[in-house]
């Protein structure tokens, strides 16, 4: 990560100048008094090796700067929204889940917008591709200027140079959480304060080292090869995934909502309920002895597959609802077991997700999901605006038929399974 403020460095020079004193007359080489130095400098890249391999995640360029809409300063804090998304099996393939998480911290809830990965977004819109779930793997090119920092658009250029300072403009590939931000800003009004995106695999990963989830099958599958009876199944995270993503998905809007959308709702309440039943130091410690990262999440976001979120102190901080001072020395996994265990806090029959409504259309050969704009305005005001910001549906159409998918509104804890040793007598 480029950004190491508050960390403490170890300098490797004046471990090295306190083993060897300088020699007033020729004697034979200290060759006791090199292999001293190796080795304690050995010690010392280890040990920050091991204290600062964290910071190795998910980091944020310096160039990627905050520049997306976030929850006014007058009800930050009150309410927080964020931008959930798991990604294909490649990086360049479509998301597999896309949705939008309104926490209302003040009175304890939650709402889920669920989007189906292959939402109509428009042509010559400002994005590079036509469906939500493509965003992520296609971001726009963008014009940027390195003496200001920022992304330019077009009229802040005149002859390939920005307006502003003169310097000359570079094309730069598009920022991936950039582009699946701004869908939610510029097309449904939504303020969002931090991301998260996970790949399938850190998906998995997860829910292993939670030590598997409760889903409750309405039928006999076979997951990840291994065949399982109908009723509340403890999944591991492969079995987990492929039941909520892969199994049954036909590719088509209609089998994103009906099937795949719907096991997501399953598995979000399951992994809720694996956090809630975890101690802090469960979900994130560091061994006073060693240095080591230990917990779920410290182990999650060390691994190869961790989950990304906006690691600016700024992102931090809007992620917790806490000053930026307090963020800015929080280690992403410390942050990201906070903001678990937070949510995991909300009583899942005080969360709710609903479809975004609309119905499958073609363009040319094309088969996308377009949104139902009035039906989806009413949606927002009523599950996912609890302070009555600015929310306007914008996004463009295919069709002006009647939603063919509503709002399908479910509480969490209706959905949710118990395990037959947590039933109540």
């Amino acid at each position: 990560m480029n950004n190491k403020r508050g960390q403490k460095q170890v300098s490797l020079a004046g471990v090295a100048n306190t083993t060897t004193k300088p020699m007033k007359k020729k004697k034979p080489f200290p060759w006791v008094g090199l292999v001293v130095t190796v080795v304690v400098i050995a010690l010392v890249v280890t040990a920050c090796l091991t204290l600062f391999r964290e910071e190795k995640g998910p980091a944020l360029s310096a160039r990627e700067m905050v520049e997306y809409t976030v929850t006014p300063d007058s009800v930050n804090g009150k309410v927080s929204y964020y931008a959930l998304a798991v990604t294909g099996e490649k990086a360049t393939d479509r998301l597999d889940m896309v949705a939008v998480l309104c926490c209302d911290w003040k009175n304890k809830s939650a709402g889920v917008l669920q989007v189906p990965v292959a939402t109509y977004i428009g042509k010559d819109t400002g994005f590079a591709v036509s469906a939500i779930g493509d965003v992520w793997g296609k971001p726009q090119p963008e014009t940027f200027c390195s003496t200001c920092r920022i992304r330019l658009e077009e009229k802040d250029i005149a002859e390939g140079t920005h307006k502003t300072c003169g310097s000359a403009t570079e094309q730069r590939t598009g920022s991936a959480y950039g582009d699946l931000i701004r869908v939610f800003n510029d097309q449904y009004g939504l303020p969002i304060d931090n991301f998260l995106v996970i790949p399938r695999a850190g998906l998995a990963q997860m829910i292993d080292l939670l030590g598997g989830v409760n889903v409750k099958l309405n039928e006999g599958m076979m997951l990840a090869d291994v065949n399982y009876e109908s009723g509340v199944q403890l999944l591991p995270g492969d079995a987990a995934v492929d039941y909520a993503i892969t199994d049954d998905y036909a590719g088509t809007p209609d089998s994103d909502v009906n099937t795949r959308m719907a096991r997501q709702r399953q598995l979000f309440a399951a992994i809720l309920q694996g956090i809630s039943t975890c101690e802090a130091d469960e979900l994130y410690s560091v061994d006073k002895t060693t240095g080591a990262t230990k917990g779920v999440f410290g182990k999650l976001m060390l691994g190869e597959n961790p989950l990304r979120f906006n690691t600016t102190s700024f992102g931090k901080a809007r992620l917790l609802n806490i000053s930026e001072g307090a963020a800015n020395d929080l280690k992403l996994s410390a942050a990201i077991a906070k903001f678990a265990q937070k949510l995991s806090g909300i009583s899942l029959d005080k969360i709710t997700f609903s479809t975004l409504p609309g119905t499958t259309a073609k363009d040319g050969t094309a088969t996308y999901y377009s949104v139902d704009t009035a039906a989806a305005a009413q949606l927002l005001g009523e599950q996912m605006n609890p302070y009555q910001l600015t929310v306007e549906v914008t996004a463009p159409t295919l069709t002006q038929s009647a939603a063919a998918h509503g709002a399908n509104t479910v509480v969490l804890d209706s959905i949710a399974a118990i395990a037959d040793g947590d039933k109540e007598d």
